[in-house]
């Protein structure tokens, strides 16, 4: 195992036993008896380590998605679904981590160690809403359609927040949450009602900022 992977593996075990990430790159280092210089050479920080560790869960459920026999036969909604039903899937790997960090911040929270797990969701995103365009399951919004990936991903965060409440067996409940979201999200984004409710937001969002004034 090369430093880097040796990092990120000491650095996710002490989140899984703790529930925070560890407190000092020296006492980090020395669990770990490997020199600071070392560490230092692979990660600016820990918080860093904890970036590349998000960024590691959600492309490896890209690429194995990706690479599944049915993928190029997939639209845009299959698409999706594939890749939510992998990640749950994945997630029961580390599901203590995603309660640790995440059960107590709403879908809306942008932590700074989601960070890398957020661009690289979008970028894949941005393929399964080109694709939604060119097929017609989409509809293209000119300037509009650049929202679209971080619509997905808000989606994504949300279906992540009912997961961590869903005390269902299997979490069959988050199953049908993900079918259920995912239909209303591409009848949103290939009808008008997506623009009326972009509308409704802009006008909501300077009043709420007029009654805090």
């Amino acid at each position: 195992m090369d430093t880097r992977a040796r990092i990120i593996e000491a650095f996710s075990e002490t989140l899984r036993e703790t529930g925070h990430p560890p407190e000092t790159v020296f006492g980090f280092c020395k669990r770990l008896d490997l020199p600071e210089r070392d560490f230092f050479t692979e990660f600016a920080s820990l918080h860093a380590v904890e970036n590349a560790y998000w960024e590691q869960i959600i492309h490896r459920v890209i690429l194995a998605v990706e690479s599944g026999a049915e993928w190029a036969a997939f639209d845009a909604r299959q698409r999706l679904l594939s890749f939510l039903y992998a990640f749950f899937e994945d997630a029961l790997n580390h599901r203590s981590l995603l309660l640790a960090r995440l059960a107590k911040l709403g879908p809306l929270a942008r932590p700074d160690f989601l960070r890398g797990f957020e661009s690289r969701f979008k970028a894949f995103a941005k393929a399964i809403v080109a694709q939604g365009v060119a097929s017609g399951e989409i509809a293209e919004r000119g300037r509009l359609s650049a929202l679209y990936p971080e619509v997905l991903y808000l989606h994504l965060r949300g279906v992540i927040d009912f997961n961590l409440r869903d005390e269902s067996r299997g979490y069959e409940r988050t199953d049908a949450f993900i079918e259920k979201t995912v239909a209303v999200a591409f009848d949103l984004l290939r009808t008008q009602v997506f623009d009326s409710a972009l509308d409704l937001a802009r006008f909501l969002i300077p009043c709420r900022e007029g009654s805090a004034a």
